[in-house]
């Protein structure tokens, strides 16, 4: 079918329905005679309307009533010309759409949108032509404007209608996250992570030999000791220059290169240098004079780059390289049952934490894992008694050891997901009376709180205390941009989201935080082009 419009047609479509609308109602008002000239018929239409003026007997209220009832008519002839006109574009659009012209589908959409902005069709038409060309957001903007008119009109989450465009949402929502996260984690390269972080890391290990040495605090430190105080103090940015200063020297005092390059290898490792840690590791690895303990360790931290880089066989092969370089080594048991945990392979994991608390009585994080791994262990096979007994096991070692953090945090995540938010809170508030500087610990709490008392005001200074102790740490930021969208503030929950972004610890967080930022986006573009209040409208909580 021919889509063009003549000069002739666009004047009928544009000029009758304003004319037949002006006339109905002045006929109302006026009486014409019956078929005379054009002329005749000016000079009798302007006579009649100067009379109409100056009859000083015609009721003012009356006149009034006609002028309003003649604007409403023609309100609504030029509100259903704009809609003719719409239907028009997004037609040419969906014939520009077969032959795949989609440039021109998008130009006529706009306009089609310019005449009705609640157009769904021309935002469907418009969402495949972004898709086609690669623009991902500006299709999630439509997609959104799309399933936002569907909910306003009530159509059924069961409907056909809703189930296809949910689905092609979610499609691009997880595309364009995906493509996002893997650019910012390309742009920003290399950074140091948290402090928490950092500690937390280097707490799992309870025979480090890195951990183990010793040098006089002195203001002329060099090398692996100028390394070693930076690393204590948590000036984890000298760290690497310091270790690099061992490794490069030829003075008598370089005496610890082989520490240098574990240590430097595990900081890159920590920062996301894959290229530089594995030169470290593989370096010392192939060191046959080195210590047999440095070479191991520097085995069982390339074990966790094999597994950062998907490559899970060679992760499980460098435990056993490891496992003949060492006998018994509880760290090789901890690291290994951290990895079996994430692949979900928990009866795994249970063994190696097993072992380790074995090897290592005193070290608490192992036999808390141990216990937590048991309860998600029952929890799968619905062993109810065996849950009670890995809770016990939990509460036991808090006792034993009040001084530890590790019980509190995980009996606290058991709390939390069997819904029992006031034991869950109890639970990280010891844990926060033990660390009260832990970033990731107040916002576990704060989350608690909200959950408890569902009063963000009181919850929201913990958060941002959170941030203040360590910017770099990732933890408070999401929590943070849910509450500013309740607040329906969501430029302030992107800016946190994006915050989020920059220091996300792994490739997977970093999604994450994509993922929800660029649904907010979407939904803020919709409301604002379909002429939505926020408010009334946030939007974003049904899509991400």
């Amino acid at each position: 079918m021919d889509l063009t419009i003549s000069k002739l047609h666009l004047g009928l479509l544009v000029g009758t329905p304003v004319a037949f609308g002006i006339g109905k109602y002045l006929a109302k008002m006026v009486t014409v005679p019956q078929a005379k000239t054009g002329e005749e018929q000016q000079e009798q239409l302007e006579g009649m309307v100067v009379a109409a003026v100056s009859d000083t007997t015609m009721q003012h209220r009356r006149l009034a009533a006609a002028i309003d009832e003649c604007g409403v008519t023609m309100s609504t002839e030029i509100s259903n010309h704009r809609k003719g006109m719409s239907v028009l574009h997004q037609s040419r659009a969906m014939g520009h759409e077969v032959l795949k012209n989609w440039p021109a589908v998008k130009a006529d959409c706009a306009k089609a949108l310019e005449f009705d902005c609640r157009n769904g069709t021309a935002y469907l038409s418009r969402a495949r032509a972004n898709e086609a060309t690669g623009d991902l957001q500006e299709c999630l903007n439509d997609l959104a404007a799309a399933r936002i008119l569907l909910h306003i009109s009530h159509i059924s989450e069961d409907s056909p209608e809703y189930a296809s465009i949910e689905s092609f949402l979610q499609r691009i929502l997880l595309q364009s996250a995906e493509a996002d996260a893997k650019e910012i984690m390309r742009q920003r390269g290399p950074r140091l992570p948290s402090k928490v972080h950092i500690n937390s890391h280097m707490s799992a290990f309870s025979a480090d030999p890195l951990q183990a040495m010793s040098f006089d605090r002195r203001e002329d430190l060099q090398g692996l000791p100028r390394a070693h105080w930076a690393f204590r103090e948590e000036r984890f940015e000298d760290v690497i220059p310091a270790c690099t200063e061992e490794i490069d020297s030829t003075e008598h005092w370089a005496r610890h290169q082989p520490e240098a390059r574990l240590l430097r290898g595990t900081f890159h490792l920590l920062c996301g240098s894959f290229a530089e840690c594995q030169q470290d590791f593989e370096a010392l690895i192939g060191d046959a004079e080195a210590d047999a303990t440095l070479r191991a360790y520097a085995l069982i931290r390339s074990a966790a780059l094999r597994f950062q880089l998907q490559q899970q066989d060679e992760a499980m092969d460098a435990f056993e390289q490891a496992a003949r370089l060492v006998r018994d080594n509880p760290d090789l048991h901890h690291q290994r049952a951290l990895i079996h945990s994430k692949l979900q392979d928990l009866e795994s994991a249970l063994m190696d934490f097993e072992m380790a608390s074995n090897l290592a009585p005193g070290h608490v994080s192992s036999l808390a894992l141990k216990h937590f791994t048991e309860y998600q262990l029952a929890k799968l096979q619905d062993d109810q008694p065996r849950m009670e007994t890995a809770l016990r096991g939990l509460d036991m070692l808090s006792a034993a050891d009040p001084s530890t953090i590790d019980a509190h945090m995980l009996k606290g995540s058991i709390m939390s997901e069997r819904t029992d938010f006031a034991e869950a809170l109890t639970c990280f508030e010891k844990a926060a009376q033990l660390a009260p500087r832990n970033p990731v610990l107040m916002a576990n709490r704060a989350i608690m709180e909200l959950k408890q008392h569902d009063d963000a005001e009181l919850v929201i200074p913990l958060l941002y205390e959170a941030i203040e102790l360590d910017p770099r740490c990732a933890t408070p930021y999401g929590p943070l941009a849910t509450l500013e969208m309740k607040r329906h503030n969501p430029d302030k929950a992107v800016e946190l989201l994006n915050q989020s972004c920059l220091y996300g610890d792994s490739l997977q967080e970093v999604l994450h935080a994509c993922t929800v930022r660029n649904g907010i986006m979407a939904c803020t573009v919709a409301n604002k082009n379909l002429g939505i209040d926020q408010q009334r409208h946030p939007g974003p909580e049904a899509i991400v």
